[in-house]
């Protein structure tokens, strides 16, 4: 029967709840250092938290409020930013830092052995690097972009 309800929600779709940012409701709970059982308790099922946070459903505002009073955030933290496109990111260079910087976190908040923390640590480090080359390659056609329209301009007199 619990299955059943849960395929037929998910057919439907995110539903009428609010838009919130799912990564952030998760990242919140991890801080908080709650498993999805703890974060939802006796109030809403785990696999509905578990939606939220992968962006099939929408929370109530009073499922968003109590997400917020368990892990310590304002009810704020959570919404989602409205993005005039089609949610991508033009700026590669600050999506790869804030990957690295998220590759930090989860190395600092699990328990990694050495190795793995030495993966992490080289991962953040080339996501570092390619910000940097991305940085670059921002720059070098930006001028290569302005350069047409100099020459244009100088021949028509300006």
């Amino acid at each position: 029967m619990l299955n059943s309800t849960i395929r037929q929600c998910a057919a439907r779709g995110r539903g009428s709840g609010l838009v919130v940012d799912p990564e952030r409701v998760r990242e919140a709970r991890i801080e908080a250092g709650l498993s999805l059982a703890q974060l939802a308790r006796d109030d809403v099922s785990r696999t509905f938290i578990h939606f939220v946070e992968t962006g099939q459903s929408r929370p109530s505002q009073r499922v968003l409020a109590l997400i917020a009073r368990r892990t310590g955030k304002p009810i704020s933290y959570f919404m989602a930013e409205s993005k005039p496109n089609t949610g991508q990111s033009t700026d590669l260079a600050a999506d790869l830092i804030r990957v690295g910087e998220r590759v930090r976190k989860f190395a600092a908040m699990n328990k990694l052995t050495k190795v793995e923390r030495e993966a992490m640590t080289l991962i953040a480090v080339t996501l570092g690097q390619g910000a940097e080359l991305a940085k670059s390659v921002q720059t070098t056609s930006r001028r290569e972009s302005s350069a047409p329209r100099a020459a244009k301009a100088a021949i028509h007199g300006a």
